[in-house]
């Protein structure tokens, strides 16, 4: 089923993560409607706008850091997922 993909264990653990996010919003969205609010972003978002905005940045970012030849992926992804948790928090 999964064949058409070269799936590494780094792969793995990034797309078991995202899917257990979203799994995880789902249930928390169940049992606590979301709240709409204007953070930093300007926008009015909810948490699952802001999770998506933060998946996409965070991808965009360490494409970024690929692109510029940054020599340590580790501290790119750190860096990534710092200003992800930012746009989660505050955005």
């Amino acid at each position: 089923m999964f064949s058409w993909m070269y799936w590494t264990i780094p792969v793995a653990i990034a797309f078991s993560g995202i899917f257990v996010m979203i799994a995880g919003m789902t249930i928390w969205g169940h049992y606590r409607t979301p709240v709409l609010r204007k953070g930093f972003l300007r926008i009015v978002t909810d948490r699952g706008d802001r999770l998506y905005i933060a998946l996409v940045l965070f991808a965009l970012l360490m494409v970024l850091s690929f692109a510029f030849a940054i020599p340590s992926a580790l501290a790119s992804a750190a860096v990534a997922a710092s200003v992800s948790a930012v746009v989660l928090k505050w955005g």
